[in-house]
């Protein structure tokens, strides 16, 4: 698994909270890496030439530049990690995105928008957990230690397999649980299904679950595997399930193979959206 050496940083700088730069100054202490700290800076429509005052609106990005320099500093005063600050013109997912690929960094770290309590992702949080050919890092809580308790979705596929052999590496510390939510069949209404085919058949179905997810896991480094019943609603069944749990962070894989976009099912669509833990998407 390569090693993570290059983080690119994506910040708000007129955020309250420093719970991005927080994070991201813990992951690369973690792994002995570079810091790529970008702040971009929507250009308004009125930027264009005044009529009025023949002026047009410039952006201080030597003040901006300062201002972020100046966080940066009083976070990293011990650990002296090295860094790199960036302001450029334009919009933020753009930026985000191109600058990655510009820089060759190994991974994106970018934080949940602060809109509502609800810890809404926000569209620049969004479009670039879609569209990265990179892994990235969803922050969306405070920060206080490194994660502890990972948790890892899975639908079994290799891009699941990928994305926890890839948190394992980069929180080498932090223990991981997979879970796998199993469709057993639940039949409702005037046209319930009951007798003992149809507990056999879930019976079944369960066993085959839990073998499938035993030879799933016996190759990883994770610290337990579990199966949990979908009630006939899997995607709402996980969600409470993760949200509920005592985890810090949740490891979704993308199916995107190409670098070009990264083609999140819908489950893990969801779990980025709605679950209130920080999120990694890991990208082939």
């Amino acid at each position: 698994m390569k090693k993570l050496k290059r983080i690119l940083v994506g910040i708000d700088i007129f955020a309250k909270p420093n719970n991005v730069l927080k994070r991201a100054l813990m992951v690369a202490k973690q792994n002995r890496a570079e810091l790529f700290i970008v702040h971009a800076v929507q250009t308004p429509w009125l930027s264009i030439p005044s009529y009025f005052g023949n002026e047009e609106i410039s952006i201080d990005i030597k003040g901006i530049t300062k201002k972020i320099e100046k966080k940066i500093q009083a976070l990293n005063k011990d650990d002296k990690i090295p860094y790199s600050v960036l302001v450029k013109e334009g919009n933020p997912s753009d930026i985000i995105l191109y600058e990655s690929k510009l820089l060759q960094t190994d991974m994106i770290v970018i934080g949940a928008s602060e809109k509502s309590k609800k810890r809404y992702l926000g569209t620049t949080a969004e479009k670039v957990a879609h569209q990265s050919h990179l892994p990235v890092l969803i922050v969306k809580n405070s920060v206080k230690k490194p994660y502890q308790n990972i948790v890892a979705p899975t639908d079994l596929q290799i891009q699941s397999k990928q994305s926890i052999l890839f948190a394992k590496n980069i929180f080498p510390s932090a223990k991981i649980k997979v879970v796998n939510s199993s469709e057993i069949i639940y039949v409702d209404g005037p046209y319930t299904v009951v007798g003992p085919d149809f507990e056999e058949y879930n019976r079944k179905a369960r066993i085959s679950a839990e073998k499938d997810l035993k030879n799933f896991i016996k190759d990883l480094p994770v610290n337990k595997g579990e199966i949990i019943d979908g009630k006939g609603n899997g995607k709402e069944v996980l969600l409470d399930y993760i949200n509920k749990g005592s985890y810090d962070l949740a490891v979704i894989g993308s199916r995107g193979t190409s670098g070009f976009k990264a083609l999140l099912g819908s489950m893990a669509s969801s779990i980025l959206r709605e679950t209130s833990t920080d999120v990694l998407v890991y990208v082939p």
